[in-house]
C-alpha cells in the first residue's frame, strides 16, 4: 500500500528524513504531507506510533477526476465501503477544498457522506452514523482543481495530540512543532536543556522524550487503524513492544526550566507527572532575569510570547534583551541557543547576532528559529 503522513507546511524534508530513518526510503515531498511508496501495514502501526513530526497517516484508498459535485458523489461512490465501515460504526469525514467550482469544505463532506451512506442503504439496508467529535473511522477528502483523492485516517485523533497534556496555557506550542524545532536545532538528547520560558513544558518534554527515547504515541491506547479491515492485534503489539523496548533512562539534572507566569508553572508540572517526567525535569517559578539553572545548559531553547499587536510587541522588548543576557551569562560554553519567535521586530532585540535562521510555519504564522554559537 502507499501512505500520506501529513505535516505542517516548511516541515516536509524533516518529516522525509524521519520516515527514512524509521525504515521507510522510498518517500516522495508532497505539499504539507509525504508520500511513502509500497509498505506493508507494519509501517501504518510504526508510523503512527513513533512519528514526532507527522500530523496525520493517510491511507488513499482512491484518486480519481472531479470537476464538480456531481463527479465528487459518482468518485466516491465507486469505493467499496462495506470492507471499511462495519455495521454499527460512526464516521466523520474531514475535507480539505482547493477547487474552482466546489468551494467549501463542508458541502464537500456532504457530498461524499451522501455517496457512502446511499450505497450502505442501497446494498446492506442499513447507514452509518455520523459523529465528527469521537467517530469510529475517519475519513479524509482532498479536493485540488480537477482530482480528488478519498483516504482512511489511520491516526484517528491528530498525531500530534500525544496524551501528556492535561493542563495548558494561551496559545501552546503544538507537540509536533516542538519535536520539529528540536530536530532543527540538532538536538542529540545528550544535552544539558533549558528553557527559561517553559509554558506549559512542550519543549521540555519533547526533548525529554526523545532523549529517553519514547515513542511519542506511548500514553496512547486508541488508533484509527484499529477499525480497518487488517488491523491484526498481535502485529501492532508486536511493533509497540519493539519500539517500547528501546526506551532508556534518562541521565539527571539534565532538563530545567522557569516561567514567571505561576499557572504555567503549574500546568507544566501537571504535564510532566502525567507523561512520568516529573522527577527529571526541574521547573520554577522564576523571572528569566533572575533565573539561575542548577546546571549550566548548553543547549538552550525557548519560544517566548511576540505580541500581536503592536502595544504588546513594545511591552516584550525588555523580555527579549532579557533572554539574550540570559543566553550570554547562564549557558556553559560552548553552547547553542535557541529562540523560535514570530515578530521580525523583537528579534532585533535578543542582541546577539543569529548564525542561522530556520524559517517554519507556525499556524499560518511565518516564524523564525533563531540559532546563536554561544562562546
Amino acid at each position: 500500500m502507499d501512505l500520506f503522513v501529513t505535516c505542517a507546511q516548511t516541515l516536509e524534508p524533516l518529516l522525509a528524513d524521519e520516515l527514512v530513518q524509521l525504515g521507510y526510503p522510498d518517500v516522495i515531498i508532497g505539499f504539507r504531507g509525504v508520500h511513502v511508496k509500497n509498505v506493508e501495514m507494519e509501517a501504518v502501526y510504526r508510523v503512527n506510533y513513533l512519528s514526532r513530526l507527522g500530523g496525520r497517516v493517510l491511507m488513499p484508498l482512491s484518486r480519481f477526476r472531479c470537476f464538480d459535485d456531481n463527479m465528487l458523489y459518482s468518485g466516491v461512490a465507486k469505493i467499496d465501503w462495506q470492507p471499511f465501515i462495519p455495521k454499527g460504526k460512526s464516521i466523520a469525514i474531514d475535507a480539505n477544498v482547493f477547487h474552482p467550482h466546489i468551494r467549501n469544505s463542508l458541502f464537500a463532506a456532504q457530498v461524499a457522506k451522501d455517496a457512502i451512506c446511499d450505497q450502505l442503504r442501497e446494498r446492506f439496508d442499513w447507514r452509518p452514523d455520523i459523529d465528527v467529535k469521537s467517530p469510529d473511522i475517519q475519513l479524509n477528502l482532498y479536493v485540488n482543481t480537477d482530482f480528488a483523492i478519498m483516504s482512511i485516517d489511520t491516526s484517528g485523533q491528530p498525531l500530534h495530540k500525544r496524551g501528556y497534556r492535561q493542563e495548558t496555557v494561551e496559545a501552546p506550542m503544538q507537540e509536533s512543532l516542538a519535536a520539529a524545532l528540536l530536530v532543527l536545532a540538532g538536538y542529540q538528547g545528550t544535552e544539558v536543556v533549558c528553557d527559561p520560558c517553559c509554558g506549559s513544558g512542550t519543549l521540555l518534554i519533547e526533548a525529554a522524550l526523545m532523549a529517553s527515547r519514547t515513542p511519542p504515541g506511548f500514553l496512547r491506547s486508541r488508533w484509527g487503524f484499529m477499525n480497518l479491515p487488517q488491523f491484526s492485534q498481535e502485529e501492532w503489539l508486536q511493533a509497540k513492544l519493539k519500539a517500547d523496548d528501546q526506551r532508556i533512562e534518562l541521565p539527571e539534572k539534565h532538563f530545567f526550566g522557569s516561567d514567571k507566569n505561576k499557572a504555567a508553572v503549574h500546568a507544566c508540572k501537571v504535564n510532566l507527572r502525567a507523561v512520568g517526567l516529573h522527577r527529571s525535569v526541574d521547573v520554577v517559578q522564576c523571572d528569566v532575569r533572575e533565573y539561575i539553572p542548577p546546571v549550566a545548559p548548553n543547549f538552550i531553547i525557548t519560544n517566548p510570547p511576540y505580541g500581536k499587536r503592536l502595544d504588546d510587541v513594545e511591552h516584550l522588548v525588555s523580555l527579549y534583551r532579557a533572554l539574550g543576557d540570559f543566553l550570554k551569562r547562564q549557558s556553559a560554553k560552548p553552547a547553542k541557543g535557541f529562540v523560535f519567535t514570530g515578530s521580525r521586530e523583537l528579534s532585533k532585540e535578543v542582541g546577539l547576532a543569529a548564525s542561522r535562521r530556520h524559517v517554519v510555519d507556525n499556524g499560518g504564522i511565518d516564524s523564525r528559529l533563531l540559532e546563536f554559537d554561544l562562546y
